[in-house]
């Protein structure tokens, strides 16, 4: 087989552009009151707390496995875990707080919140590890809903 001819050398001319111009708009001011609760938007605004930066806020949430018994019994319940959120967003270190009833949902609740992912807390640019708690409810409600 013949080889296939070169392909032809591209030729860009050097185009020189023009430096770009500053913009040049009037912006109203808007005075929006840090009293909350009235003005001309939805919902009652608050400037928040700054110290708060970094709540905790799943991003990947995965949904407990209902223990058999609890589902043949029609029991509901919760379990309250402190756990800590590595700078990657993934849990590690859970302990239990609380739980109602006490050991039925413990481990379901557990192998969860192993598979959750947070959005880690920054600190001067970088995400830093936390301590953080979680309430995970065991409700027939949800669960019929989810289904």
């Amino acid at each position: 087989p013949e080889e296939p001819p070169p392909p032809p050398e591209l030729v860009v001319q050097n185009q020189d552009q023009p430096p770009p111009t500053p913009l040049d708009i009037e912006t109203p001011n808007i005075d929006v009151s840090a009293a909350g609760g009235s003005g001309p938007y939805i919902g009652a605004w608050s400037p928040g707390d700054r110290s708060a930066e970094g709540d905790v806020v799943p991003i990947v949430k995965i949904n407990p496995q209902w223990p058999r018994e609890a589902l043949l019994n029609g029991i509901e319940g919760f379990v309250e875990v402190e756990f800590t959120i590595q700078p990657d967003g993934t849990v590690a270190d859970v302990k239990v707080l609380n739980a109602e009833p006490r050991r039925l949902f413990v481990r379901n609740a557990i192998r969860a919140i192993l598979k959750w992912k947070f959005k880690p807390r920054i600190v001067d640019g970088q995400p830093v590890a936390r301590r953080a708690t979680q309430r995970i409810e065991f409700k027939l409600e949800d669960l019929q809903q989810g289904s």
